[in-house]
C-alpha cells in the first residue's frame, strides 16, 4: 500500500534525516568520531539540496490530475499542435472562444449587410441628385441663354435707335416741311425707331421674366442641393457609425480566433506555461505548454522546472528528424538539458513535428526513407539518455493541421488556410494527411488509460530519481575522496620506503663508522707502541708505555666515536626531515589541489584545516636522542677499562720471558708480538661491543619510524575516515531511492 501524498515527502524527508544522523560506526575514539561528525557537516551540502528538491516536488507534484507536458525547443511548434489539440479535444475555453467567435463573425455579417445597404442607398441618393441637378442645370443654361439672346436683341433695338434718332434730327432740320410733315405723318425713320423702342420694352420684359426664373432655378438648385446633403450627411454619419462598429467587431473577433497562443518566428514568444484542461469520457487531464529550451532559457527556466515536476508525461517536440545535440565547454547541448529535466519520468515521447509551409510539402506518407531513418537514430540515442523512461516517437505535422479546423480573420493564418484548401481540396483532406488527428484519437485514449496509475508511479519516480541523484552527488564526492586517498597512500608507499631505507642506510653507516674508529684505535696504538719498542726499552717499561697509550687511544676513540656517530645521527634527522617535509608539502598540495579542483554542482564544502595528531619534528627529535644514547652509551670511560684490563695479563706475560732480556733484538719483536695480539684482542672486543650497541640501536630506531610513519598517515586515516562515511551515506541512499521507485510501482493509494 502507498503511503498518502500528504505523508510522502515529510516521511521520506524524515528517513533520509534518520539516514544521515545514523552514519559511521559506533567508536570511543574521539578522534575518529570527530571525523565522522565532520563527514556528515559535509553531507550538509547534498542534503539541503535534497530538501530543497523535495519541498520543490511537494509544492508542484499533481496528484489528482493527469498532466501532459509539451517540451522542447524554440519554435518547435509546440503551441500550433497544442492549439490544434484544444480544437479537436473540446478544450472548454476553446468551445466558448470558438462560440464567441461565431457570435462576432455573426454580428460582423449583420453589420456589413447593413452597411452595404447604407452604401447602396448613399449610391441612389447620389443618383437622383445628379438626375435632378442635371435637369435643373440644363434649366438654368437655357434661363442663360435666353438673357443672353433676349440681352443682344435688345442691344441691337438699342444700338437701331441709337442710328435712327440722328438720322430723323437731320431730316427735320432740312426743311419746314420736312418739320411740320413728321408730326402729321411720320417719317419711315421714325417708324423704325418707334417699332425698336416698343421691341426694347419688350425684350426687357421678357429679359425680366427669364431673369426672374434663372433665379427660381438657382434657388431650385440650391434647395436640391442642401437636400442633398442632408440626405448624405445622414446616411454618412450612418455609415461612419456602421464603420466604428465593424472595426469595433473585427477587434472583438480577433479575441476568438484561432491561432493566438501560435509563436510568430521570433524567440521565446513563449515565457509562461500555458494550461489547458480537457475531458473525455469522465477522464480530465491537462496539456502544459512550456517555453522552449534553446533560446534565452535563464528566463523561463523556473517555469520549465515547475511544470516538469508538476507534468506525469512529457512530449519533447522538434521540428527536426534528428537527434538532439550535445553541447560544448562553453554551452550546455540540447542532450544535457534533456537529461537533466527528463531523467525524473516514467513516460517520455518524441514528437517529429514536421514543418510544412506549403501544401504540395503534404503528402500523405508525410515522412521521407531518409526522416525515418534519422528517427530510429533519434529513438537509439534518447533511449540511451532516459533509459526504459523513454517510449518512442510519433510524427506528424500541426500548422496544416490547425488550418483544416482553425477559425481565421484576416490574417496570415486565414490567407494561408485558403491556400492549402485551394490546393488540396479540403479542410479534412488536410487534417488527414497531417496525422494530428491520429495523435489526437491516440492521446485522450491509450495515452490517459490508468491515468492514476501514472500520476502515483510518476511522483514516486520523481522522489526515487531526487534521492538517486543526491546519491550520485556523494557518489561524486566520495570519488574524490578516493582518489585524494589512493593519491595520498602512494605517497605514503613511497615516503615508507625512504623511511626503511634511510633506517638501513644509518645502521650501515653506523658499522662502517665503528669499522673505520676501531681501525684507527688499531692503528695509533701500534704505532705509538712500535716507537717506544723501537727505543729498546725494558718489560717494566714496555708494560707501563702501553697501559698509557692504551688509555690514550681509548679515549681519543671514545671522543671519534662521539663526534662520528653525531655526525651520522644529524645526517639521518635532516634526511628524515626533507622526507617528511617532501611528504607534507606534496600531502598538502594534494588536499590543496582536491579543495580547489572538487567543483560540484551542488553545496559541498571540501576538506579544511586538516590538523596533524602530533608534533613531527618533535618525534624525530625524540627517535634521534633515543637512538644516540644507545649508541654513546658505551662511550663511557668505565666501560673501555674493562675492556683494557683483559690484555694486562698478555703485557706481563712477555716480560716473564728471560730470553728476551739478554737478546734485545729477540725482546723488540716480542714486544711488538704481545703488541699486536694485545691490540688485536682489545679491536675486536671493541668491534663486538660496538656490533652489540649498533644492534640495540634496530628497536628503538624501527620504534621511533613507525612513529614518525603513524603521524603521517593521520591524513590519509582522516580521508579514509570521511570516504568511508561517504560511501555508506551512498549505499543508503541508493537503497532508499530503489526503495520508494520500487513503492511507486504498486497499485495507488486509495480507490483508482
Amino acid at each position: 500500500m502507498k503511503r498518502a501524498p500528504a505523508e510522502l515527502y515529510t516521511n521520506v524527508m524524515n528517513e533520509v534525516t534518520f539516514l544521515i544522523e545514523s552514519l559511521g560506526e559506533k567508536t570511543d575514539d574521539k578522534e575518529v568520531l570527530e571525523q565522522q561528525n565532520q563527514a556528515k557537516k559535509k553531507l550538509n551540502g547534498v542534503y539541503k539540496e535534497l530538501q530543497s528538491s523535495l519541498e520543490h516536488l511537494e509544492k508542484n507534484a499533481e496528484w489528482d490530475v493527469f498532466t501532459i507536458a509539451f517540451y522542447g525547443e524554440t519554435n518547435a511548434g509546440k503551441s500550433t499542435l497544442i492549439e490544434t489539440l484544444r480544437i479537436l479535444l473540446s478544450e472548454p475555453t476553446k468551445i466558448a472562444e470558438r462560440k464567441k467567435y461565431l457570435s462576432s463573425s455573426q454580428a460582423i455579417n449583420h453589420s456589413e449587410n447593413r452597411l452595404r445597404k447604407f452604401e447602396e442607398g448613399l449610391s441612389q441618393i447620389n443618383i437622383s441628385f445628379q438626375i435632378k441637378a442635371e435637369q435643373v442645370n440644363e434649366k438654368l443654361e437655357n434661363a442663360v441663354s435666353q438673357i443672353r439672346k433676349l440681352i443682344a436683341e435688345s442691344e441691337l433695338e438699342h444700338w437701331k435707335v441709337d442710328i435712327l434718332d440722328p438720322l430723323i434730327y437731320e431730316k427735320r432740320r432740312s426743311s419746314l416741311y420736312n418739320f411740320i410733315l413728321s408730326f402729321f405723318n411720320p417719317m419711315y425713320e421714325q417708324k423704325e425707331m418707334i417699332k425698336a423702342k416698343e421691341c426694347i420694352v419688350q425684350l426687357e420684359t421678357e429679359i425680366s421674366n427669364t431673369k426672374q426664373a434663372l433665379d427660381q432655378t438657382q434657388q431650385e438648385l440650391i434647395e436640391i442641393n442642401e437636400k442633398w446633403q442632408k440626405k448624405i450627411e445622414v446616411v454618412s454619419l450612418n455609415i461612419s457609425e456602421l464603420q466604428e462598429i465593424l472595426s469595433n467587431e473585427d477587434r472583438e473577433i480577433l479575441k476568438y480566433t484561432d491561432g493566438k497562443i501560435v509563436g510568430d518566428g521570433r524567440s521565446d514568444y513563449t515565457q509562461t506555461v500555458g494550461e489547458y484542461t480537457f475531458s473525455y469520457e469522465s477522464q480530465k487531464f491537462v496539456i502544459l505548454d512550456l517555453p522552449g529550451i534553446e533560446g534565452r532559457e535563464e528566463i523561463v527556466i523556473n517555469e520549465i522546472n515547475d511544470a516538469i515536476e508538476r507534468a506525469h508525461v512529457v512530449f519533447y517536440i522538434s521540428g527536426k528528424a534528428a537527434p538532439p545535440q550535445n553541447g560544448d565547454v562553453k554551452s550546455e547541448g540540447t542532450i544535457e538539458k534533456i537529461k537533466r529535466h527528463l531523467s525524473q519520468h516514467t513516460e517520455v515521447y518524441f514528437v517529429y513535428n514536421k514543418r510544412v509551409k506549403n501544401p504540395i510539402q503534404l503528402k500523405k506518407s508525410l515522412i521521407s526513407e531518409d526522416e525515418k531513418m534519422a528517427l530510429k537514430e533519434v529513438d537509439d540515442i534518447l533511449s540511451k539518455v532516459l533509459s526504459e523512461q523513454y517510449e518512442g516517437h510519433k510524427v506528424l505535422s500541426a500548422y496544416p493541421a490547425l488550418l483544416s479546423v482553425g477559425n481565421f480573420w484576416k490574417d496570415r493564418f486565414c490567407r494561408n488556410q485558403e491556400k492549402f484548401i485551394e490546393q488540396l481540396g479540403s479542410k479534412e483532406i488536410i487534417l488527414e494527411d497531417s496525422r494530428v488527428k491520429y495523435f489526437s484519437d491516440w492521446l485522450r485514449t491509450s495515452l490517459v488509460d490508468e491515468s492514476k496509475s501514472k500520476i502515483f508511479k510518476s511522483n514516486y519516480r520523481k522522489i526515487a530519481v531526487a534521492i538517486g541523484h543526491a546519491q550520485e552527488n556523494i557518489s561524486e564526492i566520495q570519488k574524490q575522496f578516493n582518489s585524494l586517498e589512493k593519491k595520498l597512500k602512494l605517497n605514503e608507499k613511497y615516503a615508507n620506503r625512504q623511511f626503511d631505507e634511510e633506517s638501513n642506510m644509518l645502521i650501515q653507516n653506523l658499522d662502517n663508522e665503528a669499522i673505520k674508529i676501531v681501525g684507527n684505535f688499531k692503528n695509533r696504538l701500534r704505532k705509538k707502541m712500535y716507537a717506544e719498542i723501537d727505543e729498546e726499552i725494558d718489560t717494566d717499561s714496555f708494560k707501563a708505555m702501553f697501559v698509557k697509550e692504551r688509555d690514550i687511544a681509548i679515549e681519543i676513540t671514545r671522543q671519534q666515536l662521539e663526534a662520528g656517530m653525531k655526525d651520522i645521527l644529524k645526517e639521518f634527522e635532516e634526511a628524515i626531515n626533507e622526507i617528511v617535509s617532501k611528504n607534507e608539502r606534496y600531502t598538502d598540495e594534494l588536499l590543496q589541489s582536491f579543495e580547489g579542483s572538487a567543483k560540484f554542482d551542488f553545496e559541498f564544502e571540501p576538506i579544511f584545516n586538516i590538523k596533524s595528531s602530533g608534533s613531527i619534528t618533535g618525534t624525530i627529535a625524540s627517535l634521534v636522542t633515543g637512538v644516540m644514547g644507545v649508541i654513546l652509551s658505551f662511550s663511557n670511560p668505565v666501560g673501555w677499562i674493562m675492556v683494557a684490563l683483559a690484555v694486562v695479563g698478555m703485557i706481563i706475560s712477555v716480560g716473564k720471558n728471560i730470553l728476551g732480556f739478554f737478546n734485545h733484538g729477540y725482546r723488540s719483536s716480542q714486544q711488538k708480538k704481545a703488541t699486536d695480539e694485545n691490540i688485536e684482542h682489545m679491536a675486536n672486543q671493541l668491534s663486538e661491543s660496538f656490533r652489540d650497541s649498533i644492534k640495540d640501536v634496530h628497536d628503538p630506531l624501527m620504534k621511533g619510524i613507525e612513529g614518525v610513519k603513524d603521524n603521517l598517515s593521520f591524513k590519509i586515516k582522516y580521508v579514509n575516515s570521511m570516504n568511508l562515511v561517504f560511501q555508506e551515506a551512498e549505499r543508503k541512499l541508493k537503497k532508499l531511492s530503489w526503495e520508494i521507485d520500487q513503492e511507486g510501482m504498486d497499485k495507488p493509494y486509495g480507490n483508482d
